[in-house]
C-alpha cells in the first residue's frame, strides 16, 4: 500500500489529464517537467469544481466523472444529471 500523501489522487489526476488529451500517462509527466502543461483549480457559473489543463495549445476541463474539451461545439456540463450532460464535449459516457 502507498502511503504517500495524496498518491492515489494525484495519479487519477494525471490519468484524468492523460484521458482528456489521449496520450499516455508518462506523455503527461514530462510535459509537467518540461513546464508544458498547466492546471488551475476552478469553479464554473454553476457552482461545480473542475481543473482547467493546458497542454501546449490546447485546453480541457477535467470535471469529477467527465471531461469537456473546449474545442468540441457543445453547452456546458451537467456532470451529476444522467439524464443530459449538456449535449457535446462530454465524455463521462452517457
Amino acid at each position: 500500500m502507498e502511503n504517500r500523501e495524496m498518491y492515489d489522487e494525484i495519479n487519477a489526476l494525471i490519468g484524468a489529464v492523460a484521458k482528456a488529451f489521449d496520450t499516455s500517462e508518462a506523455d503527461v509527466v514530462t510535459a509537467i517537467e518540461q513546464g508544458r502543461l498547466g492546471m488551475e483549480m476552478m469553479v464554473d457559473d454553476e457552482g461545480r469544481n473542475f481543473i482547467q489543463a493546458s497542454l501546449d495549445e490546447r485546453s480541457v476541463r477535467v470535471y469529477q466523472g467527465a471531461i469537456f474539451r473546449e474545442d468540441d461545439d457543445g453547452a456546458d456540463l451537467a456532470a451529476d444529471d444522467d439524464e443530459d450532460c449538456g449535449g457535446g464535449g462530454c465524455t463521462c459516457g452517457h
